[in-house]
């Protein structure tokens, strides 16, 4: 028997050694994407069903996401950018255009949302609407009496509840943070006359003092575990959380809010576009894309995934809210050399 083993056990290496470079050689699809922004079980899936292997890379914010690209030796084949970095990947020549042809459920989307979309991607030439929400505020209840949250507004950053409590956190985002506060003023968040700024400037200065970070990912852990009381999140994020945790609360202020598209685009470095196709069309499957708006608690732009959702999420209001909310609301475009402004203010808040 020691001696049949022994004779077994080259035979064994060699099939492990050859089985490891098949694996190898499997195409890779890489994906460069928000966290906790996709149904992992769809990625498996996808994997097995075309033979290949997908590398998953995540980023917190749009500036994060353009800073890697334009730095990284890594070649992305899919990014999904907001639609004002949509067109500043476009402008810097990054992108490639869409054969939309390749995209048998390219007809699924909502003709209304691709409207939309074509404010930041004329022509939908570049880009695939993937989930639109909009950004609010998530709480506590534990820790935040009902009566200080009740008006819903941004305000309730610079309450005078939170000082010296180190438990007010806002986004690692200049267009989200500068934004809130030019809304809370009744400006157009992407407003950079000298007026609106030096209002914003004002009222984060205010909110400056209870904030302790500026991130777009931790808050996820945080406000759960009570570190941080009340955070400037993403609906869906939020939704997330509240699922399976009866102590959290989310509202949109009153004043309104930022309204954003987030969209699939293929960079024009990518080495393996075919792949990358079949990817997208996978993603805009009706039952695949109805999945992955359960899992991610964002609003999708499929039309034919939405007829399938229960009633209980389409009915949800702080995924879909109603249309007299949505006219309060301000797409973020890409507003070129005047986004100087807002970085600069950011980032002098920051530094505060």
């Amino acid at each position: 028997m020691r001696r049949f083993m022994l004779l077994c056990l080259p035979v064994l290496v060699i099939s492990l050694l050859l089985s490891g470079a098949c694996a190898k050689k499997l195409p890779v699809l890489y994906i460069f994407n928000w966290s906790d922004y996709i149904d992992p079980e769809l990625i498996k899936e996808f994997e097995a069903a075309h033979n290949c292997r997908i590398k998953y890379s995540t980023y917190d914010s749009n500036e994060n996401m353009l800073t890697k690209i334009k730095s990284s030796r890594e070649s992305f084949d899919l990014v999904f950018p907001s639609g004002d970095h949509v067109s500043i990947l476009r402008t810097a020549e990054l992108l490639e255009p869409l054969d939309n042809g390749k995209l048998s459920n390219f007809k699924n989307l909502d003709l209304a949302l691709l409207e939309k979309a074509q404010s930041f991607d004329e022509g939908n030439r570049y880009a695939i609407p993937y989930f639109w929400g909009l950004t609010g505020l998530m709480f506590n209840k534990r820790y935040v009496p009902e009566d200080l949250v009740a008006p819903r507004s941004w305000s309730i950053l610079g309450n005078k509840f939170f000082a010296e409590k180190n438990k007010v956190t806002m986004l690692d985002d200049a267009r989200e943070v500068i934004g809130a506060a030019l809304v809370l003023n009744g400006f157009d968040l992407n407003d950079t006359s000298e007026a609106a700024l030096k209002a914003a400037e004002k009222t984060l200065q205010e909110w400056d003092a209870n904030i302790t970070q500026f991130d777009s990912d931790s808050y996820k852990n945080e406000v759960p575990d009570g570190t941080t009381w009340i955070a400037q999140a993403y609906n869906g994020d939020a939704l997330q959380q509240m699922a399976d945790n009866p102590d959290l609360d989310f509202f949109l202020p009153v004043e309104g809010s930022s309204l954003w598209m987030d969209n699939i685009v293929m960079l024009k470095s990518s080495k393996n576009k075919e792949l990358a196709y079949k990817f997208i069309d996978f993603l805009l499957d009706a039952e695949n894309a109805k999945r992955n708006a359960e899992y991610t608690q964002y609003a999708t732009p499929n039309k034919a995934a939405s007829l399938l959702l229960h009633e209980d999420v389409k009915s949800n209001l702080l995924a879909y809210p109603p249309q007299e909310y949505l006219e309060k609301c301000y797409m973020i475009n890409a507003i070129g050399e005047e986004v100087k402004k807002i970085d600069a203010l950011f980032e002098a808040i920051k530094l505060n």
